[in-house]
């Protein structure tokens, strides 16, 4: 019986390729010209897994740009914005290759945070029933956010095709957060009471009175939650995807626990995973030498 491969290949020995002629050179000649096809062929139709990847990172990472309509200090609706976190010293993201379900994919607080398609945000109205509280304010005469109001945190058009809001849901045994098993945090393709969020001031001690003013930016604000009433937090808690290692994404309240007494104010201030701030412009040159617009009175 004549044998086709020689005793090395047959153990499993690689070191004889087709050009020594030893073997069943003839196959393996043949096959190579196969891969070299193969290849060609993937790289033509761009179905190359580096290819992949880098018009992937390409379309998440192009660059945005941060200009509010009106430059008073204010945030507008429909306004790009950068929410940034405190404790993580971070900005909200998301990632639509990051599918957690049919029309949910994930967020996190990643630390670039340069303005680009993942981690700008817009601004919308809340057009639906609202609470008796929207009762008492009447936002229709202007298009600056307000203490208090109702809001959407939406996606950008040039990430994703349609709309994606911030949203969350109650925890329960099958749905919380991936490491910290809070309240998760997603991206989901609908728009109702789950994606609607309030801004309220961060010191408790006047935020009555702050409700119905304007909100400023680059200023620590709190997001609570109206379907859940927790506050939108991120801590330092390492989440890893293919943009490398960022933060999780969650809500929970982080408050000291205290005895109330009837008529005085004693609550404390949410802690830093609560604290958030709208950015509208990045600071240039110019203004950090003082020939940017100056701040309102």
């Amino acid at each position: 019986m004549e044998f086709l491969y020689t005793r090395q290949q047959m153990e499993g020995f690689k070191g004889y390729q087709s050009k020594v002629k030893i073997g069943n050179w003839s196959e393996d000649l043949e096959f190579e010209a196969a891969k070299l096809k193969g290849y060609l062929l993937k790289k033509e139709r761009g179905q190359l897994k580096c290819t992949q990847a880098e018009e992937r990172f390409a379309h998440a990472l192009a660059p945005m740009a941060l200009r509010p309509r009106v430059n008073d200090g204010y945030v507008h609706f429909g306004d790009g914005v950068m929410l940034f976190n405190q404790a993580t010293d971070g900005c909200l993201a998301c990632d639509p290759q990051e599918p957690l379900s049919d029309e949910a994919f994930a967020t996190t607080s990643t630390w670039y945070t340069e303005p680009c398609a993942r981690n700008t945000f817009e601004i919308a109205r809340y057009e639906g029933r609202g609470d008796k509280k929207d009762a008492m304010f009447d936002f229709s005469g202007d298009d600056i956010v307000h203490f208090g109001q109702k809001i959407q945190i939406k996606c950008r058009s040039q990430l994703v095709g349609g709309q994606a809001c911030l949203t969350s849901n109650p925890r329960t045994p099958t749905s919380f957060s991936r490491y910290s098993r809070n309240q998760e945090v997603v991206m989901v393709r609908r728009a109702d009471w789950s994606t609607v969020w309030e801004v309220q001031y961060l010191d408790p001690q006047f935020k009555m009175e702050m409700e119905g003013q304007p909100v400023p930016t680059n200023a620590p604000v709190a997001l609570i939650h109206c379907g859940t009433h927790q506050h939108l937090a991120s801590d330092v808690v390492k989440y890893r995807n293919d943009f490398g290692t960022e933060y999780e994404m969650f809500c929970k309240t982080f408050s000291a626990v205290m005895k109330g007494q009837l008529g005085i104010r004693e609550s404390a201030m949410l802690g830093d995973c609560n604290r958030w701030c709208f950015v509208t412009s990045i600071p240039t040159d110019e203004d950090n030498a003082g020939g940017g617009a100056s701040p309102p009175e």
